[in-house]
């Protein structure tokens, strides 16, 4: 018996279409599950009103600087003018070249009454840049807590009091969503939109079901469990430290979540090619740490799952398989839309939901190009240096 006639005797076609429609109809089920769960974890706990604490620990405020751009000065005197009454600033700078170091100390001046520090030059502990600039900003903290916060994040006055709110006693990490503050143009809007959809979508269904899926551009630690993980130094052999500290401190017996206020990104914007080589390097990142998200990746993107919905009801109902799709994709933009207005409740909205359409099918259709770039190119260029993902996530450098 040859094997055309072992699969035909056996209905082995027939099994594969059906165990093959039934999965895909199950992932397109569950990826709607994570729709509804990120719009009601947003709405029940983004934007929730800063309440006074009864204690104000000490925290401190780790800015790792590299270069400069026209919104840097905006973005630290947010760090100096918040309503955190207990707090120290450490700025870290890999050299006195660095053209943020003449802003740094311009409002060091003007805020004198604000407890700062430099440091410049780092500790290399490893390949991991951002963390051997800020390694004296660790070494040298007194505090219980200490927060890194990027240089192009924006924090509003309430953000600190809400983080450390969050900080229960089983909790070791407490991150911020990643999103953007109101910039002016099509880049900042694209850049918005793209925080404001799948990623939000992602990061809020993950954190509800307490998944790890921390990101360090503004990140609170508590500093007692950092010590128990080997310090931040341990995680130098990564360049996406933030997704190996959470899973460090889950295996303390501590647990990741997410504070009410976003994490406002505020750096100049430039073009939507470099916004997209950032993305780029973190789907590179994914890859190379957790293997199914070389599978799941642009599964879960509407296109293709609409696809998938399509092929599987159709097998099943004779649905025309080009009715789901569209029905899929129209529903999949409004949701989009209300996801981010989740994020972005200001009224009139910034970003309108005539606008918002072409932002998101530029951001949906780039993402499959972004995809099999970072699959077939594992080199990461970050700031200053060059570097080879090696699977499981760690990092050695290139020399060019």
């Amino acid at each position: 018996m040859d094997i055309v006639e072992f699969l035909e005797r056996w209905n082995v076609w027939m099994w594969i279409k059906v165990i093959g429609s039934v999965g895909a109809l199950t992932f397109v089920i569950c990826i709607w599950i994570l729709h509804f769960i990120a719009h009601y974890f947003g709405r029940s706990h983004l934007h929730k009103v800063v309440t006074k604490l009864q204690e104000y620990p000490g925290v401190t405020i780790v800015k790792p600087i590299v270069g400069s751009d026209n919104n840097l000065r905006q973005n630290l005197t947010s760090i100096f003018e918040i309503s955190y009454p207990n707090f120290e600033i450490i700025f870290c700078l890999p050299s006195n070249d660095d053209q943020g170091l003449i802003v740094v100390k311009e409002l060091c001046n003007i805020y004198s009454y604000v407890s700062t520090k430099i440091y410049i030059g780092g500790e290399k502990v490893g390949f991991n840049p951002k963390i051997n600039n800020m390694m004296p900003g660790f070494r040298y903290s007194k505090n219980p807590f200490i927060l890194i916060s990027d240089a192009n994040i924006y924090m509003e006055k309430d953000s600190l009091t809400d983080m450390v709110s969050c900080m229960k006693d089983d909790v070791g990490l407490v991150t911020q969503i990643p999103f953007c503050k109101n910039r002016d143009g099509y880049v900042g809007a694209f850049e918005k939109v793209f925080f404001g959809t799948g990623h939000a979508r992602i990061y809020l269904a993950g954190n509800f079901l307490e998944i790890t899926c921390s990101t360090g551009m503004s990140a609170l630690l508590r500093r007692s469990v950092l010590d128990k993980c080997g310090g931040i130094e341990n995680f130098s052999q990564y360049l996406a430290e933030d997704y190996f500290l959470g899973r460090a401190f889950l295996k303390e017996g501590y647990k990741s979540c997410i504070s009410h206020c976003p994490a406002l990104q505020n750096s100049e914007p430039t073009t939507i090619r470099n916004f997209n080589s950032r993305i780029c390097r973190w789907m590179k990142l994914r890859i190379a740490m957790l293997f199914h998200t070389f599978l799941l990746e642009p599964l879960q993107e509407p296109f293709v799952c609409g696809m998938l919905g399509g092929i599987s009801l159709n097998y099943f109902f004779d649905i025309n398989i080009f009715l789901y799709p569209i029905v899929h994709l129209l529903i999949w933009c409004v949701l989009d839309y209300h996801l981010l207005r989740i994020l972005d409740p200001s009224n009139p909205p910034d970003i309108s939901f005539c606008y918002f359409i072409p932002l998101w099918l530029l951001r949906e259709l780039t993402a499959y190009p972004l995809y099999f770039e970072a699959l077939l190119n594992q080199n990461i260029k970050w700031k200053t240096g060059s570097y080879r993902l090696a699977w499981g996530g760690k990092i050695k450098r290139v020399y060019e």
